[in-house]
């Protein structure tokens, strides 16, 4: 895929990523414990996993929140001009890897909660996703813009 075909795929990528992204993080700042209940019951559905703890330290579920609202910030500022902002997909993919990483090491060193096996593929896979679109950005054929 390459061109206007290429860009025009990008961007309505970038554009449903912001918006997933912007739902996950309210839910997360509304409804913590929510979430995580959720995503316990489905656990144990498919399986025998730890229940996620109960949030209690506010200055995490905080950061949790910004990062939320950072990852939709880079999608928005880079579906405006998928060529010039090209490198803050790369910066998503970053960000989605250390997080995906992160709750693998947490759920094979720390505990077999679900919530940690599911964020680690569902991060992994929007890393790969975030690495495919920032290789698509780069062939759209054009300069990028002068800022």
């Amino acid at each position: 895929m390459r061109g206007a075909k290429a860009e025009r795929f990008v961007v309505a990528n970038l554009r449903l990523l912001a918006v997933c992204f912007a739902v996950v993080g309210i839910l997360f700042i509304a409804f913590p414990d929510g979430v995580l209940g959720v995503i316990s019951d489905l656990g144990d559905e498919i399986g025998n996993f730890t229940r996620a703890p109960e949030t209690t330290e506010r200055f995490w579920l905080g950061l949790a929140f910004g990062y939320m609202v950072v990852i939709t910030g880079i999608c928005v500022v880079a579906q405006a001009d998928v060529v010039r902002y090209r490198p803050f997909i790369l910066v998503l993919a970053i960000g989605k890897t250390a997080t995906s990483l992160a709750t693998l090491a947490f759920y094979l060193f720390d505990s077999d909660v679900f919530i940690y096996l599911l964020n680690f593929l569902v991060d992994g896979y929007l890393a790969v996703l975030s690495l495919w679109l920032w290789s698509l950005a780069g062939r759209v054929g054009r300069a990028a813009a002068p800022g």
